[in-house]
């Protein structure tokens, strides 16, 4: 298995991938197509906008992570915020979730970043499982709160 960071030659296929990822999403904002989620990924490239992490084995992609750049006004550091991680179906238990984390990781130390955050859902257990065993810490210090902007 190969862990590496995905560039615009990867697009077609990673798009497959994260459109089967977003029809998971608990969100009612999951109904772009393919060819959405495809520009969507692209224009996050071109636009030096967020890393993709993609997990290949035997020719085909089998996981991905997503990496957007945050800024800490009070560290006056940046750091990366995990927003995706998926794996298919047939290479859970590989360890592929564990080795694009690992990438992670490695990506935040070669950028220069303070560290990384995620949030899950609250029932997702096996994947809280994980991030705590990683070393990652729940955070309890603070709420989480989202306004959508009114179009209006």
């Amino acid at each position: 298995m190969e862990i590496r960071t995905a560039d615009l030659k990867d697009v077609e296929e990673l798009s497959h991938l994260f459109h089967a990822y977003r029809q998971l999403s608990v969100s009612l904002e999951n109904s772009a197509t393919i060819t959405e989620s495809e520009l969507w990924l692209e224009d996050r490239i071109n636009h030096g906008e967020a890393a993709f992490l993609v997990a290949e084995r035997n020719g085909s992609f089998i996981g991905f992570a997503t990496l957007y750049q945050g800024f800490s006004s009070v560290s006056l550091q940046k750091y990366w915020t995990l927003n995706d991680l998926y794996v298919k179906d047939e290479a859970r238990g590989l360890g592929v979730g564990n080795a694009l984390m690992a990438k992670a990781d490695k990506f935040a130390l070669d950028t220069n970043a303070k560290g990384i955050e995620l949030e899950t859902v609250i029932s997702n257990t096996v994947a809280q499982s994980m991030y705590e065993k990683l070393g990652y810490v729940e955070n309890t210090k603070y709420k989480s709160y989202f306004k959508p902007v009114s179009r209006e």
